[in-house]
């Protein structure tokens, strides 16, 4: 397992080292050894914005909607070395943008082995009523109009897990799930994954979980510390309300419900999943 240095809280650059912890990350990440595990981190010093080249599917359902790799910036909280961006340029109402790692085809991840998945990422404006937005895993058939957010805002009824804002809300950031056919699981419906993050506009946060499957828990982070209280239990991961028997992709983009510009930058982002 990686000796790598303990990495503390708040919006530093890299990995949180208490999500990971367990992860040997040098071997899956460095040595690509499938005997153990297989993941990826993406820091975006090289981004190709075609499925048929890039390891990524794009859903843009306006001209108006970019996906580009953008300059490097200092690192830090204000800035990125490497980064990504998905660009609304207040074309029509419901637009969408998301980018999906895997060109529409592999989504190799599934929550029957510890896997752990995080990200950094910022939006330009927080403005209630504007967007709906969600970074995390989905179902390969996931990214696609209307597949994770109906033209309402509303989550479709598709396989994922990980962090939603809905449009109703400004700042306020829920841990979410969803199994298909089943009700969306958010902070409306259990408290304790309510507004796990209050967004700063313009500003780097770093969200991220951890599942382990022995035993069963779902720990999920913030800027590196765990929300301890949001943690899912055992009875909640047995439940059919999560989609713990299909394969998965990550995903991150937003619907512009109300055609408002907006900008959302990633970092970088990194999931791996031992065998």
């Amino acid at each position: 397992m990686s000796n790598r240095p303990q990495i503390p809280g708040g919006d530093t650059y890299g990995l949180t080292n208490a999500l990971w912890a367990k992860m040997p990350l040098d071997m899956i990440f460095g040595f690509k050894d499938r005997n153990v595990g297989f993941g990826f981190f993406d820091d975006f010093e090289y981004f190709c914005p075609t499925t048929v080249v890039g390891p990524y599917k794009f859903l843009a359902t306006d001209g108006g909607i970019t996906q580009l790799q953008i300059a490097d910036t200092a690192e830090g909280t204000a800035g990125a070395r490497g980064a990504m961006t998905i660009t609304f340029d207040a074309g029509a109402a419901y637009d969408e943008g998301f980018i999906q790692r895997g060109a529409g085809l592999s989504a190799p991840y599934k929550f029957d082995h510890d896997l752990c998945f995080e990200a950094r990422f910022k939006v330009s404006a927080i403005t209630a009523a504007k967007w709906s937005m969600f970074l995390g895993l989905t179902e390969v058939g996931g990214i696609g109009t209307n597949h994770i957010f109906a033209d309402a805002g509303t989550i479709a009824d598709y396989n994922m897990v990980g962090f939603c804002h809905l449009v109703a809300e400004g700042a306020a950031w829920d841990g979410s799930y969803k199994a298909d056919g089943q009700t969306h699981q958010l902070g409306s419906t259990i408290g304790k994954l309510d507004s796990l993050h209050t967004m700063v506009a313009d500003t780097y946060v770093k969200m991220g979980f951890c599942y382990e499957h022995c035993p069963r828990v779902l720990r999920w982070f913030i800027n590196g510390v765990e929300k301890k209280e949001a943690a899912l239990t055992v009875a909640e991961l047995d439940a059919a309300t999560f989609p713990d028997d299909v394969f998965m992709a990550p995903i991150f983009g937003a619907i512009d419900v109300a055609q408002t510009a907006l900008v959302m930058t990633l970092d970088w982002w990194a999931c791996a999943q031992l065998l």
